[in-house]
């Protein structure tokens, strides 16, 4: 009886001193980690609220550089006081060693202790800027987001023709964004078309956009290639906010996932110079080597978590890449969801993987799919590959984008299942095959509709999307024309009022100069330099003193400049001159005297 009590006794007493320790779940950058941004932040994440004495505190956060030197900087508390993150006021040094210093016990409350803790990483700045350009893969040889070529003038039936049939499809408005995979005329819109295919809702864009979706909190959000971030327009589409990367990187196209803390989770690919020589036989010593990264930013946009795949994925798990090759795109994130345990599920298209990562440690929870599969698939032996998307259902089931690049023949399709998480087992609950095949080598996604149809969105094929019952019947059918594309397709119930919006008028300020005033015999040349909204037909003239056109140096509709049209007056003699520029709601004119 008396060893039973001191064995008790023993126990009490241990769980009495182990509630006044704290421990550091989480940091990012991760000790010993390397090709981090000269721009990271240090964050750190406590088991429990810390203090905010701590950031009055210069000596809780220690940070110096082999090469920069001690760095100050701001302390800033977030996730309700668990995550500590410490804001250098100035950037790191290219390829130097970091060593951060971490000494917050006193800020404790209560008796908490927690052990002095010391981390160090390698900085290096991402010395290639990842071309987002090419959203495909690098086999396809299919380049997106590329104005280059004379665009559609504009007016309402430049929206492309779409085709759709129907039969009994679900109600709700089908959201769209068009591009083209080669140079082909094409407006860039953000859309929304009735069931018949008829337009609701268009956004004429400067330039091409991505992902334009309906949001959990009942907003639009969308990518914008020109300033390379997200959107967020209300029900009266007005911009109300952005979404952008921290710490350096720039924003990728393929997710924004906002959540209801008014945080919002993002991608990036990060670029960076690798020996491949030294992992592979035959590998590129100096080849281009592109990560991932997954940031959730908050509502002031600071950075409270990070992970990095290059701290938990090696290089060699990307099977289908060549790895002795100049340039690797080793993981290609395409994904992101927001698991019902709070955790995060990533798809990466070149790992053939659903990852899922703890939004707590950043460590990784699973890997399905890929080389370093830890499921067993029962009754879907062939997997997936070459995915995108991956959403997690109100049933507890997983449904995603099968693109099948590797499938033999290729094939795509939408397919669901049921994981066993514990056990680690992926049963294939449903699929939908389309017969004949249908392969979109890139891009597309699954969604399930709340009446339990799954509109699948093809990618880079057409038809551009289907909407299919949970038999597979077939409801409805959409069609861009050849050559244009939807990264994803949705459909949603919306509220909004229908609205034509053209983004590009009066967007850039319209503003010019002569270079040189004074065309003479010595120097004839004469510049005229001007910017101008996104396809906006101009006329630029010039005319003679009694208002006598002389010569048209521009008529036709051009893209945003500026521009710098050259005059030469060799064929004009000795006077006073005007030349016109104009638009459809512009007219300036200014005097040129030429001297012979």
């Amino acid at each position: 009886m008396i060893k039973l009590f001191r064995f008790v006794l023993f126990l009490l007493v241990l769980a009495h001193f182990s509630t006044l320790f704290s421990e550091i779940i989480y940091t990012d950058p991760l000790d010993n980690a390397k090709y981090v941004s000269i721009n990271n932040s240090i964050i750190i994440g406590l088991d429990r609220q810390i203090n905010p004495s701590v950031k009055n505190d210069n000596s809780s956060v220690i940070v110096t550089g082999s090469k920069s030197g001690t760095h100050t900087g701001k302390i800033i508390l977030a996730e309700n006081g668990r995550k500590l993150i410490f804001k250098p006021d100035r950037l790191f040094e290219i390829d130097e060693r970091v060593t951060v210093i971490i000494d917050i016990e006193k800020h404790f409350r209560g008796e908490f202790r927690i052990a002095k803790t010391e981390l160090s990483f390698h900085t290096q700045r991402s010395v290639i800027k990842f071309n987002k350009d090419l959203i495909a893969d690098k086999n396809s040889s299919s380049y997106l987001f590329k104005n280059d070529f004379p665009p559609v003038p504009f007016q309402f039936g430049s929206i492309p023709e779409i085709t759709v049939t129907n039969n009994n499809p679900t109600d709700g408005k089908i959201f769209m964004s068009n591009f083209p995979f080669s140079n082909i005329p094409n407006t860039p819109f953000l859309l929304m078309l009735n069931n018949n295919g008829s337009v609701y809702t268009a956004i004429r864009m400067r330039d091409n956009a991505a992902d334009f979706k309906k949001s959990d909190r009942g907003h639009l959000t969308y990518f914008s290639d020109e300033a390379e971030k997200f959107f967020e327009m209300d029900v009266n589409y007005n911009i109300i906010d952005s979404f952008y990367c921290g710490n350096g990187y720039s924003t990728d196209i393929h997710e924004l996932v906002l959540l209801s803390n008014s945080h919002a989770l993002l991608m990036s690919y990060d670029a960076q110079l690798v020996d491949m020589s030294a992992i592979v036989t035959g590998g590129n010593p100096n080849a281009r080597v592109i990560g991932l990264i997954i940031q959730e930013i908050d509502e002031n946009k600071n950075v409270v978590f990070q992970w990095r795949s290059w701290d938990h994925i090696p290089i060699t798990d990307a099977r289908h890449q060549d790895l002795t090759s100049a340039a690797i795109d080793y993981v290609h994130g395409n994904a992101i969801e927001h698991d019902n345990d709070g955790n995060i599920l990533i798809s990466s298209r070149h790992l053939d993987e659903i990852t899922k990562i703890s939004r707590t440690t950043g460590d990784i929870i699973w890997r399905l799919g890929g080389t370093q599969n830890q499921f067993s698939f029962p009754n879907d032996p062939g997997k997936f590959n070459y995915q995108h998307g991956i959403r997690r259902l109100t049933n507890g089931n997983i449904i995603l984008f099968d693109n099948g690049n590797f499938h033999t023949p290729p094939h795509s399709r939408a397919v669901e299942y049921s994981l066993d998480e514990t056990n680690k087992i992926a049963t294939m609950v449903w699929q939908y095959r389309n017969n004949p095949d249908i392969f979109g080598f890139a891009m597309g996604f699954a969604q399930r509709l709340s009446n339990g149809n799954t509109f699948i969105s093809w990618g880079s094929t057409n038809p551009s999307a289907t909407e299919v019952t949970p038999d597979g019947n077939i409801v409805q059918e959409i069609s861009l024309p050849a050559g244009v594309f939807s990264y994803r397709t949705f459909k949603y119930d919306w509220e909004g009022s229908p609205v034509y919006i053209d983004t590009l008028k009066n967007i850039l300020p319209l503003k010019y100069q002569l270079s040189q005033n004074y065309p003479n015999p010595f120097n004839p040349k004469t510049t005229i330099n001007f910017e101008i909204p996104a396809y906006t037909k101009v006329n630029l003239s010039i005319y003679d003193y009694l208002g006598r056109l002389v010569t048209t140096l521009v008529d036709k509709e051009l893209n945003f400049g500026p521009y710098n049209v050259e005059f030469t007056s060799n064929k004009l003699s000795s006077g006073v001159y005007f030349y016109r520029l104009s638009t459809e709601s512009f007219t300036e004119t200014r005097k040129m005297v030429i001297v012979k």
